[in-house]
């Protein structure tokens, strides 16, 4: 609820994943490019041929490195004028998009080594699920998901708290002690509820062109579905951004953030710590 409160208060905060994802597809659609032409030499049926263990492997996973690392930078970038809007709206300030943006500039370099950390991460997790069908896929899941926990505040430590990396990444697990509990919680029950709203909207949009007949309709309802799962999806990761550096900010300062309730945010740590 409290989220919701800061959300409804500066509305732009979407409009960073929303040129995120906008900015991700079109990395996705310029590295698939240059896949399909230096690996694959512009035909789908050499796919087929890919052989990690030859050249063209190598080839692959160099695309797909630059490829990683050009996504984390784009989702870290936006990410982190998100934080720095939302850190704003907590200190009693009012910031708009471009003082976001603004800020992510002036922190572009820890930004991007951050991506280039991530992306090596994400390489290597990639090329030990490649050695096993099954068990190297178990072993890169556990691995990517214990990175993931670890390095949960590591991006709002870096832009919010000013941190070095090797610094972000002590502070992050720090606060993973102090808010583990309610942090996994939350962003579970968060998760949860959207996924069933998108999972209603997805049935609605089946019925509909199913009991509907004719192309027209039915476009317009995919396009309605498509438009609706979005939304969701914008929203889900702008509260989960906004609880998340609340959690941040308290486990950090001791203060509860502008907007949000003691009770809820002293007791998400507290429940964390026991």
């Amino acid at each position: 609820r409290e989220s919701w409160a800061v959300l409804k208060q500066d509305k732009e905060i979407m409009l960073f994943p929303i040129i995120s994802a906008i900015a991700s597809i079109l990395v996705f659609i310029v590295m698939a490019t240059v896949f399909f032409f230096v690996v694959l030499g512009g035909s789908m049926e050499q796919l087929k041929e890919v052989d990690p263990e030859q050249g063209q492997g190598v080839a692959s996973y160099v695309i797909l490195f630059a490829y990683y690392l050009a996504a984390f930078f784009v989702a870290s970038f936006f990410q982190a004028g998100m934080y720095i809007i939302v850190h704003a709206r907590f200190t009693g300030r009012d910031l708009n998009f471009s003082d976001g943006i603004n800020g992510a500039m002036q922190n572009i370099n820890k930004i991007f080594l951050w991506s280039l950390i991530s992306a090596t991460v994400g390489i290597v997790l990639q090329f030990i699920a490649n050695r096993s069908k099954v068990v190297g896929k178990i072993v890169s899941a556990l691995l990517g998901a214990a990175w993931d926990i670890l390095t949960y505040f590591s991006l709002p430590s870096l832009v919010i708290g000013q941190t070095s990396i090797k610094d972000s990444f002590r502070d992050s697990a720090g606060m993973i002690r102090k808010t583990w509990g309610e942090t996994i919680i939350i962003n579970l029950g968060v998760g949860l509820l959207f996924g069933i709203l998108m999972v209603l909207g997805i049935f609605v949009g089946l019925t509909f062109v199913i009991i509907v007949q004719g192309l027209f309709m039915t476009v317009v309802a995919i396009a309605l579905v498509i438009i609706y799962l979005l939304s969701l999806t914008i929203i889900s990761s702008s509260l989960n951004a906004i609880f998340k550096l609340a959690l941040y900010e308290y486990a950090r300062t001791g203060i509860v953030p502008q907007g949000f309730s003691p009770e809820l945010i002293q007791n998400a740590v507290k429940s964390g710590i026991r």
